[in-house]
């Protein structure tokens, strides 16, 4: 039996599924598959589990200490980074993999009901993230109206970030109106 701590397959380090299935007519399909992980795991040197993920011997430089971090992130791709300082597409050249084997794998045969359930999937997720940007550039213009209220003078930095806020507020309409 695994310890309550130990990842199950198929899950992100906080337990989340890591692909959302999205049904097709029949109930049975799903959209991407996550990438695996092992693919790299087994081109590496001294690989050690290590939190949520593992440390290894980075290919791209020489290592006399585990340098190179990877795990699978909460969508399914796989995260690393090497705190010597090489960057991804170096490992990555040095394991002869790309950027695309970090990835989930999307089904090519998805049917025209499928594609039309993602993008109404992306279309909420749009909206919601720009409900979100909404919600906050909100609160943040309520407080300097409050302070303006106040009588509270407000400084350059406020200046500043009410003019982020405006930004943001004009860019999340654009967003929304853009998708409706």
């Amino acid at each position: 039996m695994a310890s309550p701590n130990e990842k199950r397959p198929g899950t992100s380090a906080k337990g989340r599924p890591l692909i959302s299935n999205i049904p097709s007519n029949n109930g049975s399909a799903t959209i991407a598959q996550p990438a695996s992980i092992d693919l790299i795991l087994t081109r590496l040197e001294r690989v050690k589990p290590y939190g949520a993920g593992y440390m290894a011997s980075c290919p791209a430089h020489t290592d006399r200490t585990a340098s190179l971090s990877l795990c699978m992130g909460d969508s399914g791709a796989i995260l690393l980074n090497c705190f010597a300082g090489c960057s991804a597409h170096d490992v990555l050249t040095a394991l002869g993999l790309t950027f695309a084997d970090l990835f989930p794998r999307r089904l090519l045969d998805s049917t025209p009901e499928q594609r039309r359930e993602l993008h109404a999937l992306a279309l909420r997720t749009k909206l919601k993230a720009a409900g979100n940007v909404l919600d906050l550039e909100a609160r943040v213009v309520l407080i300097a109206a409050g302070d303006i209220e106040r009588g509270k003078i407000l400084d350059t930095a406020d200046h500043d970030r009410l003019a982020v806020a405006c930004e943001r507020i004009r860019d999340a309409r654009v967003a929304i109106a853009g998708r409706v």
